[in-house]
């Protein structure tokens, strides 16, 4: 079917538009949030071609279609409305208010806001990272680092991180509710140039007597994050008490004009010092432990994207851990070894399956695991048929061990596949062979694991 066809009945199937709070995406999964989640049927789903699998993750119901999800998306846009992504209505503000309390503090409904904070910067980051690595290619086949062209695509990528905390200001703002736009505002505060020669100057700041503490934000994430959960407070409380005759002057004066300092002078600094400890931990883990994290992400990555709890987990960290060190390796090279276990895995099936249906699933979505989009292959083959799970764990978790014996680096952001392999060209030239390396060995190991376990055909097609 078409993918305007298609997308209807994805609609139809978490309940109708009536029944979509909101709607996002990420490379792979619709995203959405339902007013009522008991009216998806999922298990129609699960059986309607075009869509892998369906599951519940946190507060959201989520439709995993494949690559072609952005089309999908657009079309979904058309059929609920582009209002599915905007700030909550102002009558409807006091019952989203109150139903945090209503349903209570839950790991879900944390994982669920933390993705769907970063699900809409992931393009934008992925964009940077790749104009980063194009740039390390250029230099390598000889564009000089003084030079104005490197000057000006170095910008280009890095400023995307310079100003991440006005790209998650936004999507903070749609998350909790309040005007995004001011949310931007207030982004923009923490790197304005005058605050940014202040922070640069060193001196003693104080505003009405009170002590300003400086900060460099750019690149940061929790400040902006804590900040605009802050703000939608403020925001709530200024349209309470703003009479209607001066409410559209009043309310974004009260919201702008108590969120920007009570960031600059409380929440700012509170959330570097926690990001600070995140750094900290992490360096230590970088110094003392650096097998544990890749080995460990190796082996359980597949299951955190089944849950879709992989973009509730790595971007924050690797993000804290890049901007401290210049590097990161909390997802970067365990979801390398992982990805490519993965392909592996699946390709090694396609030569054990009988079924042509099958083999040509394994085949097409194993080369999209090489490029490091792994859904397809997880819900088309590995979580299909089991075993392959077995081999890409395994795979992954010995390609991550390699990775974190050999101290693998990531320098730019990008999905870990073998197109984003120049993310990993840095100061070390060695950085690089390794990464290839752990690509080779992750795949071999679960190529050969699952090529020896085989899959069971019969019992899949009997349980179908």
């Amino acid at each position: 079917m078409d993918n305007t066809t298609f997308a209807q009945e994805c609609v139809r199937l978490v309940g109708g538009k009536e029944n979509v709070e909101t709607v996002t995406h990420c490379f792979t999964r619709l995203r959405f949030r339902l007013k009522d989640k008991s009216k998806a049927d999922l298990a129609a789903a699960k059986e309607t071609e075009g869509i892998l699998d369906a599951l519940e993750v946190g507060e959201q119901t989520q439709l995993i279609i494949g690559p072609q999800v952005n089309e999908v998306f657009k079309e979904v846009e058309q059929i609920v409305g582009a209002g599915v992504a905007d700030p909550t209505p102002v009558e409807d503000e006091a019952a989203d208010a109150a139903e945090p309390e209503k349903k209570g503090f839950s790991v879900g409904m944390l994982l669920d806001t933390v993705t769907g904070i970063f699900a809409p910067v992931i393009t934008a980051i992925t964009a940077g990272g790749m104009v980063k690595a194009a740039l390390l290619i250029m230099g390598l086949f000889g564009l000089p680092s003084d030079s104005q062209e490197y000057y000006i695509l170095n910008f280009i990528a890095d400023s995307v991180f310079y100003f991440l905390p006005i790209l998650l200001a936004f999507s903070s703002a749609n998350k909790f509710g309040c005007n995004p736009y001011i949310a931007g505002i207030v982004g923009g505060v923490l790197l304005h140039p005058n605050w940014t020669a202040l922070v640069n100057a060193g001196e003693p700041v104080s505003f009405f007597s009170i002590p300003v503490t400086l900060y460099n934000y750019s690149s940061s994430v929790l400040p902006i994050i804590l900040t605009i959960l802050f703000m939608s407070f403020v925001e709530r409380f200024a349209e309470k008490v703003s009479p209607n005759v001066v409410k559209a002057v009043l309310q974004p004066l009260l919201t702008l004009g108590i969120t920007a300092p009570v960031a600059l002078i409380v929440i700012g600094p509170l959330g570097s010092w926690i990001g600070g400890i995140f750094a900290a931990i992490l360096s230590f883990l970088d110094t003392n432990a650096p097998i544990l994290v890749p080995t460990i992400v190796g082996a359980v990555c597949p299951l955190l994207v089944f849950a879709g709890m992989h973009l509730a987990i790595f971007p924050s960290l690797q993000t804290i851990q890049r901007a401290a060190m210049g590097y990161e390796t909390v997802c970067g090279p365990g979801m390398l070894a992982s990805n490519m276990a993965i392909a592996g895995a699946t390709l090694g099936t396609a030569l054990r399956v009988k079924n042509p249906k099958n083999r040509e699933m394994s085949i097409s979505t194993g080369i999209t695991a090489l490029c490091g989009i792994t859904e397809p292959a997880l819900y088309g083959v590995v979580f299909k048929f089991h075993k392959p799970l077995i081999a890409g764990m395994i795979g992954g978790a010995v390609g991550g061990l390699f990775a974190g014996i050999m101290h693998l680096k990531r320098y730019a952001f990008a999905t870990p596949g073998i197109p984003a392999l120049p993310t990993f060209i840095g100061d070390d030239p060695m950085n690089i062979v390794i990464a290839i390396a752990t690509v080779a060995i992750a795949f071999a190991v679960a190529f050969i694991v699952s090529f020896i376990l085989g899959v069971d055909e019969d019992a899949q097609a009997k349980k179908a």
